[in-house]
């Protein structure tokens, strides 16, 4: 697990190679993952956020350690449903902006989902990517699985997954054995919705041995176990790929060794350069301007003629724009999934904060929540998303110990 995090902060960050040694960006994570492994062991989630907040705090005058524990931190907020703090934590080792202002003047503003079907039935891969922490940019692939399934998409695969993800999905619910950001609800809606749909989950990161320990050896490998899961077994097969960041790349990333190996060229959609900051100082001046200017309130891009607009177009086909996060009872509206939305009492955590609020399909073991939110005191007023049918509600308080568990219909 513990190499799955190291890759993922190196795909990340896009920026250590120039102003680091990568060897010393290694050392360096290995050295606070190990720490802070050692500090969190048989912690609840509830636990572990101080914790972590007080590393952040000890590192605040070493970048790299700081940037490692705040991309840390910032997963443990979203697997905790508190959006806003992952934010801040975002851009607590971030610069201010400076980059210059794109001229999309021509361009007229599209639904990043149509937009994305049209383009899609041209290819037998399309890839999302997502920043690990953002919640958020698994939202627009669960909107895309049914549009995709009618176009001929039968394969789901994701970079978290691990070898046994298909058979545990079976059970009906998704666990925290599948893969480590799945561990997060939104995450798990997008695994379980797939599954339910019909599509046959694909794992494929990490599977073949590695030798070199090298970005380029996972990336060859990770194409070649598609390759061989998919296309050897169906040539005309179409699969949905969901990664972290830089994994859409058509340079010198999956993206790239998947077209090497299958002669397929991929739609490669990105969601991670022009993003929602805590503050606009961080924001690149592009994003600030066109969410400002723009009422659609969902996924947008940018269109000329038959040309959608990128960011770098030598890496990605399509750029997202999200609007501005509303919320509701401090939650993402985008997080409802369109589901009911249902009010935390102040009585189920009977004063006993931090609280965490867990809604569950079944209440398994190791079963992965299908919302989950923190509850900081009695004056933060949360609310939770419900799907269909029974949905059981379990409060717990930061040891982990059950206060109340309840069930509802809906």
């Amino acid at each position: 697990m513990k190499k799955i995090i190291l890759l993922c902060l190196l795909a990340s960050n896009s920026a250590f190679s120039s102003e680091h040694d990568h060897e010393q960006f290694l050392l360096e994570a290995i050295k606070i993952g190990n720490q802070v492994q050692e500090q969190t062991k048989g912690k609840s989630l509830v636990e572990k956020l101080p914790i972590i907040e007080n590393f952040a705090k000890e590192y605040t005058e070493s970048p790299v350690a700081l940037d490692i524990i705040m991309q840390d931190l910032g997963v443990q907020y979203s697997f905790a449903g508190l959006h806003k703090k992952v934010l801040i934590a975002k851009d607590t080792s971030a610069e201010s902006e400076t980059l210059a202002l794109e001229d999309l003047t021509n361009y007229k503003v599209k639904s990043a989902e149509s937009e994305i079907l049209k383009r899609s039935q041209l290819h037998q891969i399309v890839m999302f990517n997502e920043a690990h922490d953002i919640a958020q940019h698994r939202v627009l692939t669960y909107r895309m699985l049914s549009g995709l399934w009618k176009q001929g998409y039968r394969y789901f695969a994701a970079e978290s997954l691990n070898s046994s993800a298909s058979s545990q999905v079976n059970k009906g619910y998704v666990t925290n054995d599948i893969g480590y950001y799945t561990r997060e609800s939104t995450y798990a809606n997008l695994v379980l919705k797939a599954k339910e749909i019909g599509f046959e989950i694909i794992s494929y990161d990490l599977h073949k041995p590695s030798k070199l320990d090298t970005i380029d050896e996972r990336e060859t490998n990770s194409a070649l176990t598609i390759k061989e899961k998919v296309f050897d077994k169906e040539p005309n097969a179409k699969i949905i790929i969901h990664v972290g960041y830089s994994h859409i790349n058509e340079e010198e990333w999956l993206a790239s060794k998947l077209k090497r190996f299958t002669n397929l060229e991929t739609l490669t959609i990105d969601q991670t350069t022009r993003i929602e900051r805590s503050n606009t100082e961080f924001e690149h001046p592009t994003y600030t301007k066109a969410v400002k200017e723009v009422v659609l309130q969902e996924p947008f891009v940018f269109v000329k003629g038959s040309e959608v607009w990128s960011s770098d177009s030598s890496k990605w086909d399509i750029s997202i724009f999200w609007p501005r996060t509303n919320y509701l009872n401090g939650r993402p509206k985008w997080a409802s999934l369109d589901r009911v939305n249902y009010n935390v009492s102040t009585n189920d955590c009977k004063n006993r904060y931090p609280c965490m609020v867990d809604v569950f399909k079944f209440n398994n073991k190791n079963e992965v929540p299908l919302d989950r939110v923190l509850i900081l005191s009695k004056s933060d007023h949360k609310s939770v998303f419900l799907s269909q049918g029974d949905n059981i509600i379990v409060t717990t308080d930061s040891n982990g110990n059950q206060i109340s568990k309840i069930k509802v219909q809906n």
